[in-house]
């Protein structure tokens, strides 16, 4: 036998379901390959019926027999949709079935797909940065100034408490190594050289990337959500034009700025710490600071910030133009949007170790 209909009676609670898990074991052992349960005539059911259903969905095994839900009513598709008992057999099912090779195929497409989706964005706000003035485009600076103050002066007290914390903490490593050595006044060298060369640059932009990508992939995601980047179309507005480029610019331009803030503030924790506990001479702290930095250290750790910043801007407003699936939706692209950008960040920070640190 191939096939076995189940017919659900209208009134569907705890009460009917004895009756129906003895239907149920009776399609099981005539050797149905697919058991069809008809929900047509449910009219009222209560969550102790519904979770028979659900466990007799989760529980069939891959191979042996397929579980069907027909005429589901409004209610019973609200119930399914809350539950999202389809979605997690699908996964199940998916990962029993799966070979190794499809296993890692599905991990890696995701990354490659985030990829090519920012690399896509962010080449097509280049173009119109660059093209745009002379095809009529008029730029934001309005909201991208708004964008800067969101995404800079309003992340400056976060920032400032994690550099301060981070300089100390870099300040008292240091100190408990050196002093094994005599050399505590090397202590502001290390915390200077290894705040502005690596921590601040690359601090900052995870604190950026948690604080403002992970917002511009939700405001994108609800705006596409809502259909108001299709209206934006249909009124004859690029949406990536005047949504996605001040986002875009904004980020590359508050993510040094920060990175200056955490620089200093680090520095200056660092300070508090050799002047209070090693007894250092602020004078001669400062000179040490001083004599140890060089302008390319500074340059460097701002041109990673500015590159940091653009990422994470393009990949948060690729996820967030990408939604799909409603609320849900955005708050996986919210998250995928933190944790993409933050292996970003590692991979291209990694890339300039290579060709700022191994050429010289």
């Amino acid at each position: 036998m191939t096939l076995v209909t189940i017919e659900i009676p209208e009134r569907f609670d705890r009460e009917a379901v004895p009756a129906f898990a003895a239907n149920f074991d009776s399609a099981v052992a005539q050797g149905a390959a697919t058991i069809r349960l008809d929900l047509s005539a449910v009219r009222s059911f209560d969550s102790a019926a519904m979770a028979s259903i659900v466990e007799t969905l989760r529980g069939a095994r891959p191979g042996e027999r397929r579980v069907e839900l027909v005429g589901l009513s409004e209610p019973l598709l609200d119930f399914f949709s809350l539950v999202s008992v389809q979605r997690l057999l699908a996964e199940r099912q998916t990962a029993s079935t799966r070979g190794f090779v499809e296993r890692v195929g599905g991990s890696v497409m995701p990354v490659l797909q985030v990829s090519r989706d920012s690399a896509l964005v962010l080449g097509r706000a280049a173009k119109s940065i660059v093209m745009g003035p002379f095809q009529g485009e008029r730029f934001r600076w309005q909201r991208t100034l708004s964008e800067v103050a969101d995404g800079g002066s309003q992340a400056m007290p976060i920032v400032a408490l994690i550099a301060f914390l981070l300089g100390l903490i870099l300040a008292m490593q240091a100190w408990l190594q050196l002093r094994i050595f005599g050399a505590e006044l090397f202590v502001a060298d290390m915390v200077a050289v290894s705040v502005t060369r690596e921590i601040g640059p690359l601090m900052t932009a995870i604190l950026v990337a948690a604080r403002s990508g992970s917002a511009h992939a939700a405001e994108l995601g609800t705006m596409v959500i809502n259909e108001e980047v299709d209206a934006l179309e249909q009124m004859g507005i690029k949406p990536l034009s005047f949504l996605v480029v001040p986002k875009i610019v904004a980020l590359a331009i508050a993510t040094p700025c920060l990175t200056v803030l955490f620089d200093a503030v680090a520095m200056l924790g660092g300070m508090l710490f050799g002047v209070a506990v090693v007894d250092l001479n602020p004078s001669s702290y400062l000179q040490s600071t001083q004599e140890a930095l060089l302008f390319s250290d500074l340059a460097s750790g701002l041109l990673k910030a500015a590159v940091f910043g653009t990422l994470i801007a393009a990949i948060g407003s690729a996820l967030g133009l990408g939604v799909e699936g409603g609320p849900e939706g955005v708050g996986r692209a919210t998250t995928r949007s933190v944790v993409a950008s933050i292996f970003a960040i590692i991979v291209f920070d990694a890339l300039f170790v290579l060709l700022l640190r191994v050429g010289h």
